[in-house]
C-alpha cells in the first residue's frame, strides 16, 4: 500500500500520519490531529473478456476515486494561519480536542489566566522595539506596539505588570501593511508620543491615554532616539524618512530642528531577536576584563556593578557571565549560564539579557525547543533560580528583555511575559502566541 503525506494545516510541513494510532503528530510545529479514517474499497469484479484492459481500468478507476479523497481532504483543511487547528477528517463539524472556551467579556480579554490558553484579540509586535516599563500611579505597567485582530490595525497599549490587565490602547495608527515602518513610539515625563504613516506626531496623556495635540511632520517618522543619562533629563530626538531630525519638546510639545548624537547610531541598528547591539559596541566590549577561556559578546554596567555576557572560547560556545568590578576591571566572578548538561545547550543563544537592581538575567536555549530564564546576584554570581520556560511551539524565538526591581519582560513570539523578579514566578502574559508575529 502506498504512502500519503499530509501537509501539516496548522504550519505547512509534511505529516507522515500513522493509521494504526488515528493520530498525527507535527514534527515541526507540535500541533496533534485527527487522521481520516480510511474507507475500504470493495474489489470490483473484471470480465473474462477485459483480459488486460480491464484491469487497468479497475486501476484507473481506484486511483480517481483516491485523487478525489485526498483532494477534498486538502481543500478541506484549516489555513495555516489558524490559530486553532481542526479535524483533518472533513465532514460534520465536531469539536476539537482539547478546543478552547472562548469568553464573551466587556473588554476584549487582554491576557489569559491558564498559562497553555490565551484568547487575547492582538499579537504584541516586537518590531516595534522592546517593551517600555513606566510607573503610573504607583504601580508598573508595560508598554509595546499591538497587531489588533481582525485587521491587523496598529495600537500601542499600556497593561499592568500584575496580572496584565489593560489600563488603555491608543490607535489605530493604520494597518500593519501601511504603517508598520513608520509607526514608533516613545516615553517622556507624563507624556507618550506615537508617529503614524501619514507623517503625524501624536501626544498622549501617559497615565490616562487622552490625546493632548498632533503635530504634523514633512515626512514620515523613521524612528525615535531616546537619550537617558545619570545626571541629565532624557532627551526625545526624531528622524524622519527625508533626513530632518529634531530635538523632542514633550511638554510643550514642539520640535526644535537638531542633528541627533552619535549616541543614537546604535539604537538604529536595534534588532529585537539579536539582543540590545549597543551592549556590544567596540566601547563597551573594551570595559570588559581579559578572561582565559572566555569571549565577551556584550558588557552591562549599573553603577559599581558589571557583568560582561559572552560564551566558552576556545571550544564549544555555550554561554557565559562573568561579574566585575566596572572601576577596577578586577573578576569578581565566573559562571555557565546553564544549570543544565552543556551538551544539550545551543551554542551562542543568549543575546537576551539585562542587569537591574543588582540582579543579572539572562536567557540561553536547551535542545531544539527549550528556552530558560535565570537570575544570578551581580557581585556575587550566585544563581538565585532558574526556570525552563513552557514550550509555545516546536519552534519560538525571542525578541526582547526589559526589567525591573520587581518584574522581568520577556517578548516571546507574539506575547510578552511577565515573571516575578525575586522567584521568576509567571505573573501575566500579554497577547496570543502566533506564528505571523
Amino acid at each position: 500500500m502506498a504512502v500519503i503525506s499530509f501537509d501539516c494545516p496548522n504550519c505547512g510541513a509534511k505529516l507522515q500520519p500513522d493509521d494504526s494510532k488515528r493520530r498525527a503528530r507535527c514534527q515541526y510545529c507540535g500541533a496533534n490531529f485527527d487522521l481520516p479514517r480510511t474507507t475500504a474499497v470493495a474489489p470490483q469484479s473484471v470480465p473474462a473478456s477485459g483480459g488486460a484492459g480491464g484491469a487497468l481500468l479497475a486501476g484507473v478507476a481506484a486511483m480517481v476515486v483516491l485523487g478525489a479523497t485526498v483532494s477534498y481532504f486538502m481543500i478541506s483543511a484549516p489555513a495555516p494561519s489558524m490559530p486553532v487547528a481542526q479535524a483533518l477528517v472533513p465532514g460534520a463539524p465536531t469539536k476539537p480536542i482539547d478546543a478552547p472556551t472562548v469568553p464573551v467579556p466587556t473588554v476584549p480579554a487582554p491576557t489569559k489566566t491558564d498559562p497553555m490558553r490565551n484568547e487575547a484579540d492582538f499579537m504584541w509586535d516586537d518590531v516595534g522595539g522592546p517593551p517600555i516599563v513606566v510607573t503610573i500611579d504607583g504601580a508598573e505597567y508595560v508598554l509595546g506596539r499591538l497587531r489588533v485582530r481582525p485587521d491587523d490595525q496598529l495600537h500601542i497599549g499600556a497593561f499592568a505588570a500584575d496580572g496584565g490587565a489593560s489600563r488603555y490602547r491608543v490607535g489605530p495608527f493604520g494597518s500593519y501593511g501601511e504603517a508598520y515602518r513608520a509607526t514608533h513610539f516613545a516615553v517622556v515625563g507624563e507624556r507618550l508620543l506615537v508617529t503614524d504613516f501619514r507623517g503625524k506626531l501624536k501626544v498622549f496623556e501617559l497615565a490616562s491615554g487622552k490625546p493632548v495635540q498632533d503635530i504634523s511632520l514633512t515626512d514620515r517618522a523613521d524612528r525615535f532616539c531616546l537619550v537617558e543619562g545619570t545626571d541629565e533629563k532624557p532627551r526625545l530626538y526624531l528622524a524622519q524618512v527625508d533626513q530632518r531630525e529634531f530635538l523632542v519638546d514633550a511638554t510643550a510639545p514642539a520640535l526644535k530642528e537638531e542633528k541627533l548624537p552619535r549616541v543614537c547610531e546604535a539604537q538604529q541598528r536595534f534588532g529585537s531577536r539579536g539582543g540590545d547591539p549597543a551592549l556590544a559596541t567596540s566601547e563597551r566590549l573594551r570595559r570588559a576584563p581579559k578572561v582565559e577561556g572566555f569571549e565577551a559578546t556584550g558588557v552591562h554596567v549599573d553603577g559599581d556593578l558589571a557583568v560582561a555576557r559572552g560564551v566558552k572560547s576556545p571550544g564549544t560556545a555555550y554561554p557565559m557571565a562573568v561579574g566585575f568590578d566596572p572601576a577596577s576591571r578586577q573578576v569578581r566572578w565566573k559562571n555557565p549560564v546553564p544549570v543544565v548538561d552543556l551538551a544539550s545547550v545551543r551554542e551562542r543563544d543568549n543575546e537576551q539579557d539585562i542587569l537591574v537592581g543588582g540582579r543579572y538575567f539572562a536567557t540561553y536555549g536547551e535542545g531544539p525547543e527549550h528556552w530558560h530564564l535565570a537570575a544570578f546576584d551581580a557581585k556575587t554570581g550566585d544563581r538565585l533560580w532558574d526556570d525552563k520556560l513552557r514550550s509555545i511551539f516546536a519552534v519560538d524565538w525571542l525578541g526582547g528583555i526589559e526589567a525591573t526591581a520587581n518584574h522581568v519582560y520577556l517578548v516571546r513570539m507574539s506575547s510578552v511575559e511577565v515573571y516575578d523578579a525575586a522567584t521568576g514566578a509567571l505573573k501575566a502574559t500579554i497577547g496570543a502566541e502566533s506564528y505571523d508575529g
